[in-house]
């Protein structure tokens, strides 16, 4: 299953974003869920690097799995809007496909 773990602040501002595992829909190769979910954040954070100038940590570990992006000021107006997109994509996929296969937790930090 991947998890997605969302830290927000107080003021509802995103601190990070945190995709941990495999969805094991399908064999490697044919993992649609995994696909997706893949191709929405790294589209994500190349869009916030190329369109936006905010300053994004990023720690990943591609065999596990793993991807953080970290945050490290208040997003601008665009990088918010790409992040909120973000979340709308995984949202999607979390309703159709399930809990079984991604779940996302969102904490205030």
């Amino acid at each position: 299953m991947i998890k997605v773990l969302v830290s927000i602040d107080k003021e509802c501002d995103y601190k990070s974003i945190e995709f941990s595992g495999h969805a094991l829909f399908a064999n490697y190769g044919n993992d649609i869920v995994c696909a997706a979910v893949s191709i929405l954040a790294i589209n994500t954070l190349n869009s916030i690097e190329v369109f936006c100038r905010d300053k994004v940590e990023v720690i990943d570990d591609a065999q596990k799995g793993y991807l953080k992006l970290i945050f490290k000021s208040k997003l601008s107006d665009n990088a918010n809007l790409l992040i909120k997109s973000l979340m709308l994509g995984l949202d999607g996929i979390s309703h159709e496909y399930g809990k079984k296969f991604i779940t996302i937790i969102r904490q205030e930090v």
